[in-house]
């Protein structure tokens, strides 16, 4: 290995896409983005997809991108997690059948089973019981007839991309841990597959995270210019375990908050927590790198924001997100609050109209002001993130000393500092790209760059975060 290794990591997530070069050269860490694109739902018959074509053009053209700046050693991919694509008997990936998790279809699956029918869906591998499930998706795939049998592989995201830049099919364990159907051990269930009449070696063999998943084809290295072989690499396919992976601590059982689209809060654990309890306070059992557990609670995140800035720009507000933070901050406070998990604020629409009828229908509280609006929602995420912590003290029996933010939302000082106050606990923020950067170590860690143990020490040491204080303001 040279001295200094240098990785594309590209950090998909369902608003936008990333391509960021890391390269480590004597345990100091470089990063530079070379590439941004925009990603979202594409309506079609009445479905959600995602657009296949565009989001594999953007990888490679990040690939292309950072390769023109220098020799890369790995490149990675992580998303978001439960979505998945087909590939065909004859190895063809099938380009417009990559559906979204926000489909109407996979709530109306779920409302029509029955209690114990979920309840054992939840035991299978502990995954909370979400409108968005891959278990869901498939049975609506099932109930609409799907020819399963035309498939060869199901691939979940990361891996199908990976799979167009390589021809190589596999799965990969945190992202088929989302899917509420494969265990801890490594085996996809069965019982669950057979239930919809699939074959069992639909799944592709799961490689072991960080593993070299092939080179890159030929034909695409030709068609932009690399004459090499470049490995891609089986990075914590899930953007929230490659967040994990960047905590900046050498906890045993961190207390983290991945804050981006989606809010995911929890703690590292080392065996999944399957009981009445978890169920009913809506964690979940995700796998993390090195065969820990993920458990956390999904919770709707900065999504509300985003689809509340996209409708106040249709109507002429060009305004960015620092000024809606400082329109919030100087706002009256109404004490109005939303439930940010009612499936109100689930789908693409007017999400500040949306806000404000909810409150004024349960609360009789009239918000006028973008800042208003603003000051609603944050206080609403801090006060489902309290909601969390105290089910997860509640269920670990652990006290926990500091909560880690990670991603985005760590650049939200305001939102931070209300986080702090409400769950009265010490607040540590950064690094922002914790996906892109987790993706990066785990690259270097299948490359043979660094060993397991050496990652927190590489980022503790190569980033700086802001503490916040309870009560400090």
């Amino acid at each position: 290995m040279r001295k200094t290794v240098r990785v594309l990591a590209i950090d998909l997530g369902a608003s936008s896409g990333r391509g960021i070069v890391f390269q480590l050269t004597g345990g100091k860490l470089a990063q530079k983005t070379v590439h941004r694109f925009s990603n979202g739902a594409v309506e079609r018959n009445g479905n959600l997809y995602w657009d296949l074509s565009m989001l594999f053009d953007e990888v490679v053209k990040s690939i292309a991108i950072a390769a023109q700046e220098g020799k890369l050693d790995g490149v990675g991919i992580d998303t978001w997690g439960v979505d998945f694509g087909f590939v065909d008997k004859f190895g063809k990936v099938i380009l417009d059948d990559f559906r979204h998790y926000r489909n109407a279809a996979n709530a109306a699956v779920k409302n029509t089973l029955d209690a114990e029918t979920r309840k054992k869906l939840v035991e299978i591998a502990g995954i909370s019981d979400n409108d968005f499930n891959t278990t869901y998706q498939f049975i609506a795939r099932a109930r609409e007839n799907f020819d399963f049998g035309k498939i060869k592989h199901i691939l979940f995201t990361p891996q199908l991309l990976g799979y167009m830049l390589t021809g190589v099919a596999v799965s990969e364990p945190t992202i088929s841990s989302t899917s509420g159907f494969y265990r801890q051990d490594g085996r996809f269930d069965e019982e669950f597959l057979k239930s919809l009449n699939m074959s069992t070696d639909i799944m592709p063999k799961s490689l072991k995270t960080c593993e070299i998943i092939g080179n890159l084809k030929e034909e695409i290295a030709t068609a932009i210019n690399i004459d090499y072989a470049l490995p891609v690499i089986a990075t914590p396919g899930h953007d929230t375990a490659c967040a994990v992976m960047g905590v900046p601590c050498n906890e045993k059982n961190p207390l983290f908050l991945s804050s981006g689209t989606w809010s995911l809060f929890g703690a590292l654990e080392d065996k999944p927590i399957i009981t009445e309890k978890a169920m009913n306070c809506g964690y979940t059992n995700e796998l993390a790198f090195g065969g820990k557990v993920r458990f956390l609670r999904n919770i709707m995140g900065m999504w509300i924001i985003q689809e509340c800035r996209r409708q106040w720009i249709s109507q002429g507000e060009n305004i960015d997100y620092p000024q809606i933070v400082e329109l919030a901050k100087n706002s009256a406070d109404k004490e109005a609050f939303i439930d940010v998990n009612d499936s109100a604020f689930s789908s693409p629409c007017d999400m500040a109209d949306v806000v404000k009828q909810y409150v004024w229908e349960r609360q009789g509280i009239s918000l006028e002001s973008i800042g208003e609006i603003a000051r609603c929602v944050y206080y609403s995420l801090a006060k489902a993130y309290k909601d969390a912590y105290d089910g997860l003290v509640a269920i670990t029996k652990r006290q926990y000393a500091r909560l880690y933010i990670i991603g985005g939302g760590s650049n939200n000082d305001y939102l931070n500092q209300i986080i702090a106050d409400m769950l009265n606990i010490e607040v540590s923020a950064g690094p922002s790209e914790a996906s892109a950067l987790g993706n990066a170590l785990g690259q270097f860690v299948g490359l043979g760059a660094i060993e397991a143990q050496e990652i927190n020490k590489l980022v503790t040491e190569n980033y700086q975060v802001k503490t916040f204080y309870p009560n400090s303001h």
